[in-house]
């Protein structure tokens, strides 16, 4: 089934919709770059119709620390997703740890200090990724990526898209995207192939009195692998600790 769960839509509607949907939106505003908003729902479309899938993601994240203002935060992700309902992440960085989701319960275990727990969660990958970070503020990385909204989202935060063309990145060629708003700019490089899939990004975030950036680079995607059940299955080691994961604000 599709990561996101969306419907699959036949080849020739989605071709009539490149050519009569994608203007008419784009259209809209002159600040928005048609040749965009096409890559985009491109890359969204083909994102949405996998099975499954599997990357890696090096990333560097702004954190806000007092007195000395933002500080750069690395990490190292490896990420395997099987839709609707089976996702694994190991994560590489000042705390090594990783997650399992298998549709019923989210687990969380550090490698670092050995300890572990576990959230119950809805039965889909976006939203438990949903819940899980409106709850307790866990992010996931590139999630934004596998939201079937995720280009009506960035046009909704942005008052220009524009496409720059093509650029080449350590050999390979890439669709450069840079979308600027109020609270956000974004800069996204996507694949010059069938696939179109995300290569690299930078989020700006202007929203905090500082600018933070979050910037990423993909790589090793596989599309639709054969990935066996047992990876998303998780057994404490005897010698770990259980914590509780507790929500950021308790329900009434």
């Amino acid at each position: 089934m599709p990561i996101y769960m969306t419907k699959k839509i036949p080849i020739l509607y989605c071709i009539l919709s490149l050519v009569l949907i994608y203007p008419i939106r784009a259209q809209e505003s002159p600040s928005i770059d048609n040749n965009a908003v096409v890559l985009l729902d491109r890359m969204s479309d083909l994102i949405g119709q996998l099975s499954s899938c599997s990357f890696k993601l090096n990333a560097s994240v702004d954190k806000l620390m007092p007195q000395v203002g933002p500080v750069k935060e690395y990490f190292n992700h490896q990420v395997h997703f099987v839709g609707p309902d089976k996702m694994h992440i190991q994560t590489r960085g000042a705390n090594n740890h990783a997650y399992w989701y298998n549709g019923d319960i989210l687990m969380y275990y550090s490698l670092t200090y050995n300890h572990y727990g576990f959230i119950d969660t809805h039965e889909n990958i976006i939203e438990t990724i949903d819940m899980v970070n409106a709850d307790y503020g866990i992010d996931f990385p590139g999630a934004d990526f596998f939201y079937p909204t995720f280009t009506d989202d960035l046009l909704a935060n942005s008052d220009k898209v524009a496409y720059m063309g093509l650029v080449n990145i350590d050999g390979v060629d890439c669709h450069h995207i840079v979308a600027v708003g109020p609270e956000q700019n974004v800069q996204l490089w996507l694949s010059n192939d069938t696939f179109t899939l995300p290569l690299r990004f930078v989020f700006l975030d202007k929203t905090e009195g500082h600018s933070l950036q979050y910037e990423g680079v993909f790589s090793d995607w596989m599309i639709n692998p054969d990935l066996p059940d047992a990876i998303f299955d998780f057994v404490v080691p005897e010698s770990a600790k259980r914590l509780s994961i507790v929500p950021k604000t308790k329900p009434n």
